[in-house]
């Protein structure tokens, strides 16, 4: 789990506490509103007349409601209710920002299935303390703004899709994302043959840990010359593969990516070319 959450909980069994709550300050209520939009914030028990509004000490307006249209962030601040003689009635917290918009989510394995990294990004910025939760298979996870994965645990099936949720007091956004795989495929040898043939055969990456439960499918490329006259072959789930009817004399350059073999997740990219004539 990338973190463990440990509450504590303090029990009192005897002993009684009292305390004088005759000059006991109002709690202060936080309200969040969203960077644009208008808001009414009634002062509690203000209905006599004279009760006044206070922005950061500063009166507003005599009403026991405030109005405040199209707010900005120069809004944000603690706003207080007195009666005629001074006495506090209420205090509020204005909190402005926005709801989470769409992740901006990038999510790779430098060695699945160990270990998997999520990064995002939140455009506008929310402002407002916005929390995340990450959720694949059998597991979900409170997270601050990214997440390090050391282990998936015990599962029937390794993830390769990732669901992470923003949320913070003005609403949510979710969305799934395909893990990508940053182990690359090498090529072991490229050997020419006779009839212009090439025969290419390549292993699964080294830090790869179990080639035989977890297994890879590839697909292969190879151009001449210029990329444009790449051609895709696969994907395939053996390790080798014999190209034909080649030119004679031509200089081939060939590549591999690795994927999961379920089909599930994101391509690697693709491996150093490697040459022959």
């Amino acid at each position: 789990m990338c973190l463990i959450y440990v509450f504590g909980a303090l029990a009192i069994t005897s002993g009684v506490f009292s305390q004088d709550t005759s000059n006991l300050q109002p709690e202060i209520r936080d309200l969040f509103v969203a960077v644009g939009s208008s808001v009414k914030i009634p002062c509690t028990d203000g209905e006599e007349k004279g009760v006044e509004w206070r922005f950061n000490s500063s009166v507003l307006v005599s009403s026991p409601v405030l109005s405040i249209q199209n707010t900005s962030l120069k809004d944000q601040g603690i706003y207080t209710c007195h009666q005629p003689n001074g006495d506090l009635i209420q205090t509020v917290s204005l909190h402005l920002g926005y709801p989470p918009s769409p992740l901006d989510v990038h999510c790779w394995s430098p060695s699945y299935p160990k270990r998997a990294i999520c990064s995002w990004t939140l455009t506008p910025d929310p402002i407002l303390p916005t929390h995340y939760i990450a959720t694949y298979p059998s597991f979900s996870d409170p997270l601050a703004s990214a997440c390090q994965c050391q282990k998936w645990g015990e599962q029937d099936s390794e993830p390769t899709l990732i669901n992470i949720t923003a949320i913070n007091a003005l609403g949510s956004t979710t969305g799934i994302w395909p893990i990508i795989f940053q182990q690359i495929g090498e090529i072991s040898y490229v050997m020419v043959m006779p009839g212009r043939k090439l025969s290419v055969q390549w292993g699964p990456p080294p830090t790869w840990p179990d080639p035989v439960k977890f297994l890879l499918k590839y697909t292969v490329k190879f151009h001449w010359g210029k990329h444009e006259t790449a051609r895709t072959l696969g994907p395939y789930e053996s390790n080798k593969l014999v190209l034909s009817g080649l030119v004679a004399g031509r200089t081939y350059y060939i590549q591999i990516s690795a994927k999961d073999s379920l089909d599930d997740g994101q391509s690697s990219e693709w491996s150093a070319p490697i040459s022959a004539t």
